[in-house]
Formats: structure tokens, sequence, C-alpha cells
């Protein structure tokens, strides 16, 4: 849990920091995202019962303005939707990788806000939920606009 705990600290950081001061943020944030991942698909934990109160609301548009600052670079790319559709015309659709991020950070600020608010096991079934649900698909997605990007 404390590997988990240092990676969302450092990349929630592009999210409530306007003005990260880091050399390459760009292999920084490559670093933090594949880090983020092989916790995802490495997370065990036991279901936590306890009814606790609810996370705050953390403001998506606070949060992009910064990623927005700390990455001027991110923007729009293009994708196949469905990428098991073998056939000459398949059909695109558009991404944003600047909300890739915002979404990928709001989703662990509330993982952060768990892990110090609740419990254990409930911030990693949060973390385990919104990663298998939402997140996952945001962080390959900008992974491969990284990757596109060099």
């Amino acid at each position: 849990m404390s590997e988990l705990r240092k990676l969302i600290d450092q990349i929630t950081e592009f999210g409530i920091n306007p003005k990260v001061e880091l050399t390459d943020k760009t292999d920084v944030l490559k670093k933090l995202l594949v880090g983020i991942y092989s916790e995802f698909l490495n997370v065990e934990f036991e279901f936590d019962e306890t009814d606790y109160e609810e996370e705050p609301d953390f403001d998506y548009d606070e949060i992009k303005q910064n990623v927005k600052s700390n990455f001027p670079d991110l923007d729009w790319y293009s994708m196949v939707l469905d990428l098991n559709k073998m056939e000459p015309n398949v059909e695109i659709g558009i991404g944003d990788a600047l909300d890739d991020l915002t979404d990928i950070i709001k989703d662990l600020l509330v993982v952060k806000w768990k892990m110090d608010n609740t419990s254990e096991m409930d911030a990693l079934w949060q973390f385990e939920f919104s990663m298998r649900t939402h997140s996952e698909q945001h962080l390959i997605d900008l992974l491969k606009f990284i990757k596109e990007k060099e």
C-alpha cells in the first residue's frame, strides 16, 4: 500500500499544483502511469462492509486547469473505436489526453482521501473499482497518446 500511496501522491500533484517543478514531466508521468497500472493489476483486498462518510467532490475544472498548466501539449487524438473489427473502413473516435489525465487524477484523489479517512481495504476497493470501471481505459489511451507523440 505504501508504494501505491507514493505513486498516487506524485501523480495527483499534477492536478493540485499548477506549477510542478520537474525537468521531464512527460517521462515522469509515463513511469507513474505504468506504476499505477502495475499496482492495479496486482491489487488484493477484502471488501470493507463499514459505512463511511462520502468523499468530497473534487473539482474537475480546477484539476483540468492544473493538468493543462503542467502539460500544455496534451491534446486531442484519434482512435479506432473497435480494435477487433478487421474492416477496411473502421469507425474512429476522438479522445482527449487532457481529459484522460484529469479523470485519472480525480479518481486517484478519491482513493487518496479514502486512504486518509476510511480504511486501507476501502481505499484499495475504491482503487480497483475506479480503475476497472473508468480509469484503466483513460490510462491506456493516455500512454498510447504519449507514445505516438514521441
